[in-house]
């Protein structure tokens, strides 16, 4: 014990990182946990559908009907506040949102979860991800 407390005497700056590091951690952990959706492997999503949950591809209609999760409903982010209304039987539903590489569906999630849909789930890493792990994809609208 006494060799630690010569070490943190001997290294502040190192014991400063350290616990800024631990601080970023902890602080990162909170925040994943207060966010009203959550994020999920294709595998995982695979499931989801499996279970019913229906997808909501976020991409514009060109890369939508290029190739998409089978089933998927086309509703781009850019029009998701004028056609929230097309969604109100789905309040309650586990619902799967993807994009193109996974950074707009945590957008599309926040403003979701603010109108009471949920649990909402987003597609790690988007339809990027979805190919990677060779699941199929649907073409045409």
């Amino acid at each position: 014990m006494s060799r630690l407390l010569e070490f943190i005497q001997h290294h502040p700056l190192l014991v400063g990182v350290l616990a800024l590091a631990l601080l970023a951690l902890v602080v990162d952990e909170l925040l994943r946990r207060m966010r009203k959706y959550r994020e999920v492997s294709a595998a995982q999503a695979v499931l989801l559908i499996n279970k019913g949950a229906p997808v909501l591809d976020l991409r514009a209609a060109d890369e939508f009907s290029a190739g998409h999760i089978i089933n998927a409903r086309n509703l781009p982010l850019t029009e998701l506040d004028g056609r929230v209304a097309e969604l109100e039987a789905l309040k309650g539903q586990p619902l799967l949102l993807c994009c193109k590489d996974g950074n707009q569906s945590g957008n599309a999630a926040a403003r979701l979860a603010k109108l009471g849909f949920g649990p909402l789930n987003m597609l790690k890493g988007g339809i990027e991800a979805w190919q990677r792990e060779q699941f199929p994809l649907e073409r045409g609208s």
